[in-house]
């Protein structure tokens, strides 16, 4: 065999070889993404806890990572709405907004309670049913804020604002540990009667935006 094709025949092979070692490049790209693809979601809610832990949760990140919390919020509040938005009782009635300090799900007392009373309504159950799943598991510390206008109350069960207030909100808090399963150190209740009110008390439209519930994923542990 002369040296002539034996030259010609290693240049063969390895013009295989190469042409092989492309399509093995190709199918292993396609592959790389059909994976990540399939794993965007997953990805999407691992770097969202991420975010959350390591931005959101501690404070000193606060002004360090401010888009970072903002990211973790808006897709904290996109879940939460997503879900809202699927209970017809939670139209018009529950909100979901970023203040200074969180993600806040307010919810007007219609959607959660009888007037004057503080037992929970069954779309109440429904409504933290939907939420709950969200809420868990992120690691920051949840408080449940009642709220009332400033209409006296004295009946039987509760004798002012203040009574109502914290009774409604311990309701809600309860109910996030025996039946959502939320460790309870996750959790503080607050009542704040008619003392933080969102509008104008001296019209019925103002007093029935300040009769709510707020349950507020914090941007910090309380200390």
């Amino acid at each position: 065999m002369s040296k002539r094709r034996i030259r010609e025949e290693n240049e063969n092979v390895e013009r295989w070889l190469i042409t092989y070692a492309d399509l093995i490049t190709l199918l292993l790209a396609f592959f790389i993404m059909m994976y990540a693809v399939s794993k965007q979601d997953a990805e999407k809610y691992r770097s969202f806890s991420r975010q959350l832990r390591s931005i959101f949760v501690a404070g000193s990140g606060i002004t360090e990572g401010k888009s970072g919390i903002l990211d973790a919020e808006e897709i904290l509040k996109s879940d939460l709405q997503n879900e809202i938005g699927k209970l017809d009782e939670g139209k018009g009635a529950i909100s979901v907004i970023v203040d200074e300090r969180g993600v806040v799900i307010r919810i007007l007392d219609k959607a959660f309670f009888d007037e004057g009373k503080a037992d929970l309504k069954e779309n109440a159950r429904k409504t933290i049913d939907k939420i709950a799943p969200i809420v868990k598991r992120i690691p920051n510390h949840i408080r449940v804020e009642g709220h009332t206008d400033n209409v006296p109350i004295h009946n039987a069960e509760f004798k002012s604002n203040w009574e109502l207030s914290v009774r409604r909100a311990t309701e809600v808090v309860r109910y996030l540990i025996e039946t959502a399963q939320i460790p309870p150190s996750r959790l503080s209740a607050a009542g704040y009667a008619e003392f933080k009110p969102i509008a104008d008390n001296e019209t019925p439209e103002g007093r029935a935006l300040n009769r709510r519930i707020e349950i507020i994923i914090l941007k910090s542990n309380p200390s």
